[in-house]
C-alpha cells in the first residue's frame, strides 16, 4: 500500500499540496503557454471560494475575452463531481452576458473522469459558453512533463515529483547530483522578482552573482538556475565550491558549460586565497563568456563587499559595476506571504499552533527580515518552542533569528550540543564513518559525553539541524544551513572553555579564514578569540608551515585579524616569518600583497631587518620599471621603507618611463588587441600605470602635460579596437528563452492563510 501511495503522490505531481494561491499561479504559468499569450489575474471569487477567474485575450487575436477559472482541492485522491460546478453557473452566465466567457477554461486540482467532464461541459454549453474545456491534474501532469519552458517558471515542480517522470536519465540524475538535500527546498520554492531579475541577466550577460545576507536562498535560487540548463538540455552543470575548484573543471574549448560557484569568495568570511585565484581567472572568465559559457557566482553580501576592492581593476565589469548582480533578499509582500505559506503547510507544525498564529500571518509577512530560511523554521516545530506570547514573540522570531537559534541550541541535550560543535571544528564537513580522533576527543572531555552518543546524537538532529551530504564516494555531516554556524560561533564566543577547545582543535587553516582576536577590527560572523586566549592562539599561528599557500593565509591574518600588539608580539618570537615567501600572482598587485603589508607594520614597529628592508624595497622597484606595477606608490606606509635617495631615483625612473616607453607600450596594444575580447583588459597594465602615477606627473607641469597626452593616446586606441568589433550577433543564451512570468494584479479578498491550518 505505501508504494502505491508513494507512486501516486509522484504521478499527480502533489498538486494537493500547493495551496489554492499558488495552484492558482500554476494555472496562469499554463494558461501563457497554452494561449500563447498574456493571462492577468483580475479578481478572487467573490464567495470567497478557492476559484479565481483569470481573463486573456483570445488566440485568434480577436477581441474576444476568455475565461479560465481554477478549483483546487487538498485532497490528493478527490475527483471532481459535477456539483463542484453548480455554485460558478451564476457567474459563468454573467461573463457571458459580458462576453467574456465564449471561451472558457475549467481548472482544477482533482482528478476528472471523462464523464463528469462531458456532463460540466454540457452546463457550460447551456449557459451560453460556445467553447467550454474541464480539465483536470492529468492535464496539468502533461503540460508540465512536455515543457521546459513552463517547469521554468514553476520550477517547484521539481521537488513535487520523481524526476524521471519528466527529466531523461542523464538529466535526472545530473539534477539529483547537483541538488542533494536541497531538492527538498523546490517543494515550497516560490518564484520571486529576484528569481525573474537573475534569468533575465543570465540570458543578457550570461552571468549572474547572486548576493544576499545568510538564509535569504542564494543556494536554492543557483540550483533552480542549474536546473533550467538541464532540463533545456542545452548545458554540461559543473557545481564548483569557490573558485580553486572552478579551475579543475575549466575547458577553454567547451562553450557548453554552466558553472555554479557557490560561495564564490568564502563561505562566512573573506578568504583571500580565493580573491587571489579571481585575480588570476578573471580574464578567463572574460573568455568563457565571449564563447557562450554560463557563470552563477553567490555570496553573503558583506564578504562581496569586502572582495570587490581587493580585485580592483582585474574585477569584470559586469560585476564591478552592478548589472550582472541580483540582490536575492529583496522580496515584495505577497512573495513573503507565499513563501511562508509553503513553508507552514509542508512543515511539522501541528494544525492546532498553526490556528493559533494563523491571525498573525499577514501581519508576519509584512516584515522584511523574513527570509526563506526563517519560514523554513517558523515551519518546524524543533525550533518554535520559545514561541508563546502572541504577536511579540513571532515578530522577534524574525526580527532577530540569531537570538532565538542559539536559544534553540542551548536548550538542546548535552550530547546534541557537542555533536553540533563537532560539526562547526570540522566545518560543516565531518566524515560519517570515521570522526576525527582529535576533534572528537577535544569536544568529548568539554561536554563530557562519549563518542557514541555523539554519533546517536548526529541521528537524532538528521533532517532539521544537520544532513547527509556525499562527496564522490564520502559522506560527511553538515549543517542544514549556514547560519547554523553562525550560530555555534557566538556561543563559543561567550564561553571561554569552549573557545579554548576551538582555538586548540580547529584545523589551522580554520583558524585562519574562521577567527579574529579581540581588539582588531571587527570581522562580521568571525569567531572571536578574547584577549585571555591570545596566547594559545598565537601558538598555533606558529605551527604555519612555511608554504607559498599557507605563508599568505598567515600574513593576511596578521594584517587584519590581531591586534597590532599582538602582532609585535609574534614577530619577536618569530622574526623569520618576515623572511617567508607568498605566492606570487602577475596579476596580485604589489599594493595589497600582504608578504609586502607585512613588512610595511613590521618596518613601522623598527623589526624590519635592513637586508629585508633594501630587497623588498629593490622588488618594489623592479615592478614598477620593469612591470609597470606603481600600485604601492599611492600608500605611505609601503613608501615609508624607501629611503630618501631610494625613493628619489624610484621617482626618477617612473617619470622617465611615462617620457619614454609609454607611447611604445599602448601602440604594441593597439597593434595586438583582439578587437572581440575584453578590449579593457588587453589595455589594463597601461592603463593601471597611468593612474597609478598621476599625483607624480601632477607635481611637474612638463610630465602633466605629457600624461594627459599619453592619457589621449590610450583612450583612442581603444576606440580604434572598438571600431574593429565583428559585427556579428552574440551567440544566443538558452535564458533569452525562457518566458516572461505571469504579472497579477492587486488583489483583495480572501487571505493566503484562509486554509493553513487544515
Amino acid at each position: 500500500m505505501p508504494t502505491s501511495e508513494a507512486q501516486a503522490h509522484h504521478a499527480d505531481f502533489a498538486l494537493h499540496t500547493l495551496g489554492w494561491k499558488a495552484f492558482q499561479d500554476l494555472c496562469a504559468q499554463v494558461m501563457e503557454e497554452e494561449l500563447k499569450t498574456t493571462v492577468s489575474v483580475y479578481r478572487e471569487a467573490q464567495d470567497g471560494g478557492q476559484d479565481a477567474v483569470f481573463l486573456a485575450k483570445s488566440p485568434d487575436g480577436l477581441n474576444v475575452v476568455g475565461t479560465v477559472q481554477c478549483k483546487f482541492s487538498s485532497k490528493r485522491e478527490q475527483r471532481l463531481r459535477v456539483s463542484d460546478i453548480t455554485s460558478e453557473l451564476e457567474h459563468v452566465e454573467q461573463l457571458v452576458a459580458k462576453k467574456m466567457a465564449a471561451v472558457y477554461y475549467f481548472i482544477t486540482s482533482m482528478g476528472v473522469d471523462a464523464d463528469v467532464g462531458r456532463e460540466v461541459r454540457e452546463h457550460l454549453f447551456a449557459r451560453g459558453v460556445t467553447e467550454p474545456h474541464v480539465v483536470g491534474k492529468e492535464w496539468l501532469l502533461g503540460k508540465i512533463k512536455g515543457s521546459p519552458r513552463l517547469r521554468a517558471l514553476v520550477p517547484r515542480v521539481y521537488g513535487l515529483g520523481d524526476l524521471s517522470t519528466i527529466l531523461d536519465e542523464r538529466c535526472a540524475a545530473q539534477t539529483l547530483a547537483l541538488l542533494g538535500d536541497h531538492r527538498k527546498a523546490l517543494n515550497v520554492y516560490v518564484p520571486t522578482t529576484p528569481h525573474r531579475a537573475a534569468v533575465d541577466i543570465l540570458a543578457k550577460h550570461k552571468l549572474v552573482l547572486l548576493l544576499g545576507a545568510p538564509a535569504t536562498g542564494k543556494f536554492t535560487l543557483a540550483a533552480i538556475l542549474a536546473m533550467m540548463a538541464v532540463d533545456k538540455n542545452e548545458l554540461q552543470v559543473f557545481k564548483c565550491d569557490g573558485p580553486i575548484e572552478l579551475k579543475q573543471h575549466w575547458n577553454p574549448i567547451d562553450n557548453k558549460r554552466l558553472f555554479w560557484v557557490d560561495d564564490a569568495f568564502g563561505a562566512n568570511l573573506l578568504m583571500p586565497e580565493y580573491v587571489n585565484a579571481w585575480i588570476a581567472f578573471m580574464p578567463k572568465l572574460k573568455t568563457a563568456l565571449d564563447h557562450g559559457c554560463h557563470f552563477i557566482l553567490t555570496s553573503r553580501t558583506h564578504i562581496w563587499n569586502d572582495a570587490k576592492p581587493r580585485l580592483g581593476s582585474r574585477n569584470h565589469p559586469l560585476l564591478e559595476q552592478g548589472s550582472a548582480v541580483v540582490d536575492v533578499g529583496l522580496l515584495t509582500q505577497s512573495e513573503r506571504e507565499q513563501i511562508l505559506y509553503n513553508h507552514l503547510k509542508a512543515g511539522t507544525q501541528p494544525s492546532q499552533w498553526k490556528a493559533q498564529i494563523k491571525d498573525h500571518l499577514p501581519q508576519l509577512s509584512k516584515e522584511h527580515n523574513l527570509l526563506p530560511e526563517l519560514a523554513r523554521r517558523l515551519g518546524d516545530k524543533d525550533y518554535t518552542g520559545h514561541i508563546r506570547n502572541l504577536p511579540d514573540d513571532l515578530l522577534r522570531f524574525i526580527a532577530h533569528p540569531q537570538d532565538f537559534l542559539v536559544q534553540t541550541f542551548k536548550e538542546l541535550s548535552v550530547e546534541q550540543q557537542a555533536a553540533l560543535t563537532l560539526v562547526f571544528l570540522t566545518r560543516s564537513r565531518l566524515p560519517v564513518n570515521l570522526l576525527p580522533e582529535g576533534e572528537v576527543n577535544l569536544v568529548s572531555t568539554s561536554y563530557g559525553v562519549t563518542k557514541a552518543q555523539m554519533t546517536q546524537a548526529l541521528l537524532q538532529l538528521t533532517g532539521s539541524f544537520v544532513v547527509r551530504r556525499s562527496d564522490g564516494d564520502k559522506e560527511y555531516w553538515a549543517f542544514w544551513h549556514p547560519t547554523f554556524a553562525d550560530a555555534i560561533s557566538a556561543i563559543l564566543s561567550k564561553r571561554p572553555d569552549l573557545i579554548d577547545v576551538y582555538v586548540q582543535g580547529a584545523a589551522l587553516d580554520t583558524l585562519l579564514s574562521e577567527v579574529v582576536c579581540e581588539g582588531a577590527a571587527p570581522v562580521r560572523d568571525a569567531v572571536v578569540v578574547p584577549l585571555s586566549s591570545s596566547e594559545t592562539l598565537i601558538e598555533r599561528l606558529l605551527e604555519a608551515p612555511d608554504e607559498k599557500g599557507a605563508n599568505d593565509q598567515l600574513f593576511e591574518f596578521l594584517n587584519r585579524r590581531l591586534p597590532r600588539n599582538l602582532v609585535q608580539k609574534v614577530l619577536e618570537s618569530a622574526p623569520g616569518l618576515l623572511e617567508r615567501q607568498g605566492e606570487r600572482s602577475r596579476w596580485f598587485r604589489l599594493r595589497r600583497r600582504e608578504d609586502i603589508q607585512l613588512r610595511a607594520m613590521a618596518h613601522e614597529m623598527g623589526l624590519l631587518n635592513e637586508e629585508i628592508r633594501s630587497a623588498t624595497v629593490a622588488m618594489l622597484e623592479r615592478g614598477a620599471l620593469y612591470s609597470l606595477d606603481a600600485s604601492f606608490v599611492q600608500d605611505d606606509r609601503i613608501l615609508s621603507m624607501f629611503r630618501p635617495s631610494e625613493l628619489m631615483h624610484l621617482t626618477a625612473g617612473l617619470l622617465a618611463k611615462l617620457d619614454s616607453e609609454i607611447s611604445q607600450k599602448i601602440a604594441d596594444c593597439r597593434e595586438e588587441a583582439d578587437p572581440d575580447s575584453d578590449i579593457d583588459s588587453q589595455f589594463e597594465e597601461v592603463a593601471d600605470f597611468l593612474d597609478y602615477i598621476r599625483y607624480l606627473a601632477e607635481a611637474d607641469e612638463v610630465f602633466e602635460e605629457k600624461h594627459a597626452e599619453l592619457t589621449s593616446d590610450l583612450d583612442r586606441a581603444k576606440k580604434e579596437v572598438e571600431a574593429e568589433k565583428s559585427s556579428e550577433e552574440a551567440e544566443s543564451s538558452f535564458f533569452n528563452s525562457l518566458p516572461r512570468a505571469v504579472q497579477r494584479e492587486q488583489q483583495g479578498g480572501r487571505s493566503v492563510f484562509s486554509d493553513i491550518d487544515e
